[in-house]
């Protein structure tokens, strides 16, 4: 019982301490919002496509992207048979097409979006062969 009775004063003791010892905190009244450029945000996004393209045949994507003058878009893909001549681009909303021809079997190329607008990836089989082509496209 003695020993219980001294733990139990203990534990009263270090109650008695804890509820004593003073506390902080202070108010911060300088605190100073900055505002960041918005030409400093570089928005980022990465779309992956496989795709079988028919004989002399283009496919567009099923959806498109909003681009500000001035923006890049990387392409990058492969295609096969690598003898096959492939254009790849991006078609804007009035229909112009700007595109890179690819030969080789590849593509690995960025192009500056000349005019804000909304843009949708087109690939153009420009061969008697159809053309299985794996890739991405950067903005």
């Amino acid at each position: 019982m003695k020993l219980q009775k001294m733990f139990n004063m203990v534990l009263a003791c270090l109650l008695i301490i804890s509820l004593a010892t003073p506390t902080h905190a202070t108010e911060v009244n300088n605190f100073t919002l900055q505002s960041v450029s918005t030409s400093l945000v570089t928005p980022y996004a990465s779309n992956s496509f496989t795709v079988n393209i028919s004989a002399k045949t283009e496919l567009s994507a099923d959806s498109s992207f909003s681009l500000s003058a001035g923006d890049k878009v990387t392409i990058q893909a492969s295609y096969s048979p690598t003898s096959a001549s492939v254009d790849f681009g991006l078609e804007d909303s009035s229909g112009t097409y700007y595109y890179f021809r690819a030969t080789g079997g590849s593509i690995n190329k960025t192009m500056e979006v000349p005019e804000n607008g909304s843009y949708t990836l087109k690939i153009r089989n420009n061969s008697n062969t159809s053309v299985k082509v794996t890739g991405f496209v950067k903005y």
